[in-house]
């Protein structure tokens, strides 16, 4: 990782959600680090910047993952389980 170039695309809150993100990407294909506070992840903390967690991608896959956060972020909005 020391000659890779890193962009951040997303913050999670906490352990739960950083890993949800890190696997949806990974299920794309793209190669996902995360980045995050240990006392964080110890105590479970979620709401507090302790619990900020950073997800990051090569920068050559960087509009791709932010393409698919996109998506990813627009199926909440969708009220019918047919748009997906």
């Amino acid at each position: 990782m020391k000659n890779k170039r890193l962009k951040l695309v997303w913050e999670a809150s906490g352990y739960m959600d950083s890993q949800l993100i890190k696997n949806y990407l990974e299920s794309f294909g793209l190669e996902v680090y995360v980045f995050g506070e240990s006392v964080g992840f110890a105590y479970g903390l979620t709401a507090t910047p302790l619990g900020r967690i950073e997800i990051y991608v090569l920068a050559e896959q960087e509009e791709e993952a932010l393409a698919y956060l996109q998506d990813y972020n627009r199926k909440d909005e969708l009220k019918d389980p047919e748009d997906f």
